[in-house]
């Protein structure tokens, strides 16, 4: 038994390997899918800091402001058929990478592009709900069982860890692993910008799941609550301005360098 495992297995590695420029070169349709996700959340962003959104202001907020435009339903079937290529690119990169951090960042890459092909599909069909809620409610059920204060706690704590991971990656420009080639200088200042932007958000959001561990879920909210919590500090709306800006310099830079991806 443990032979075919191990015969199937190579053979899935073959095919993986044999499939990977195919594959990456069709994912990549991914990754400008992405960048139109974040430039969408941007703007709801900016909306939040100036006191204007009537939307969740994350992934499903962007996808219903699709939803509610003419063609907006061919456009999520686009963006849900980008996603399903960046998944399977991001399965392949699981089994061919060199690097474990390169196959983690892989597994969480592919698990996100699921997600967002998911609900692209759900928002076509009309059937999308917010994942702030979604997010709220997990968080409620997990405080419930036994220990789940902790667990809320050390997820949190993840959440902050990635936040703190994002904005280090940003200052020392690893992203230009990313491309092939060189990037412009306004290419590499978009990329800064960008992820230290996500990393600012990211660490938000961590902290306020930290602090719902005290069975004030609302502080779950995803992305959404972190971007009114960011607002209602002083100097808030400015500071959310910036992060804002920041997340759209994320999505110019990940729709430039699209089709010179070789990692996701």
């Amino acid at each position: 038994m443990s032979g075919q495992v191990q015969h199937h297995a190579r053979r899935g590695e073959q095919f993986a390997r044999a499939h990977e420029d195919g594959l990456r070169r069709v994912g990549r349709a991914g990754v400008a899918a992405e960048g139109v996700v974040y430039l969408l959340v941007a703007w709801l962003a900016a909306q939040v800091a100036l006191g204007g959104s009537g939307g969740s202001a994350d992934s499903s907020g962007a996808l219903a402001q699709i939803a509610s435009k003419p063609f907006g339903t061919v456009l999520l079937v686009v963006l849900a058929v980008g996603f399903l290529a960046l998944l399977a690119w991001q399965v392949v990169t699981v089994v061919t990478a060199d690097k474990t951090s390169h196959r983690v960042k892989a597994v969480v890459k592919a698990v996100v592009a699921a997600a967002l092909a998911v609900s692209c599909v759900k928002f076509a069909t009309g059937s999308g709900t917010s994942s702030g809620a979604q997010q709220q409610s997990l968080t409620q059920r997990v405080l419930e069982a036994p220990g789940g204060a902790v667990l809320v706690v050390v997820a949190g704590l993840v959440v902050v860890g990635v936040g703190v991971a994002l904005v280090v990656q940003g200052v020392r420009k690893h992203f230009e692993e990313k491309v092939s080639g060189s990037l412009s200088p306004a290419l590499t200042a978009l990329g800064v910008a960008g992820w230290v932007a996500r990393g600012v958000a990211f660490g938000v959001l961590g902290a306020l799941v930290v602090v719902s561990a005290t069975g004030d879920t609302g502080k779950s909210r995803g992305l959404d609550a972190a971007f009114h919590e960011i607002a209602a500090q002083p100097f808030g709306v400015v500071l959310l301005l910036l992060v804002a800006l920041g997340l759209a310099a994320y999505a110019v830079f990940t729709l430039a360098t699209a089709r010179r991806r070789v990692r996701a």
